[in-house]
């Protein structure tokens, strides 16, 4: 089942803590427990559960960026379109750890989040999270979403990493 408890929990702190901007490079940060319905059969926390619980560090972030007002504005939602994922350490149950969340920054086609699971400093796994805006109409691209953000458009400012990470679709259209 989706945490909507943990999710409207960590919802509402971010709503209390400083708005980010959506050009800011800073995390934002969630603290979680790895909890009875999040392990698998070893007791440790489940690898689709990670990806479901990166969901609630987005809507954190997203929170913190008033996101939705944003969305509501422009009549626009947000899709995931691609994940890439990398698993280091395990996290056991009753665990204290942290999900870290920010924008990576966009291409021509697809913004990207950055974000990790840590415990004591160490990172347990982390993940490139490639989304997008929608309309009614289909895909918005970055060209026309960033500069009703208030920024100057320029897909070529990331980073090269996340270039050649993302530059093997599965699907090529």
């Amino acid at each position: 089942m989706y945490p909507y408890f943990r999710l409207l929990k960590v919802t509402i702190q971010s709503l209390l803590k400083p708005k980010l901007n959506f050009g800011s490079s800073d995390y934002d940060e969630i603290k979680l427990m790895v909890l009875p319905q999040d392990i698998d059969p070893f007791f440790e926390l489940n690898n689709g559960r990670y990806v479901t619980l990166l969901d609630l560090g987005r809507f954190a972030l997203g929170a913190r960026n008033n996101m939705k007002s944003f969305l509501q504005k422009n009549s626009w939602s947000l899709t995931i379109v691609g994940t890439y994922n990398e698993y280091r350490y395990r996290l056991r149950l009753f665990q204290k750890f942290s999900i870290k969340s920010k924008i990576l920054g966009y291409d021509d086609r697809w913004f990207y989040f950055f974000q990790k699971a840590e415990r004591n400093g160490k990172t347990h796994m982390a993940s490139v999270v490639k989304f997008a805006f929608t309309s009614k109409n289909g895909l918005v691209f970055p060209k026309d979403v960033v500069p009703k953000m208030g920024l100057e458009y320029n897909p070529e400012n990331i980073e090269n990493w996340v270039k050649e990470l993302t530059k093997h679709e599965i699907f090529k259209k």
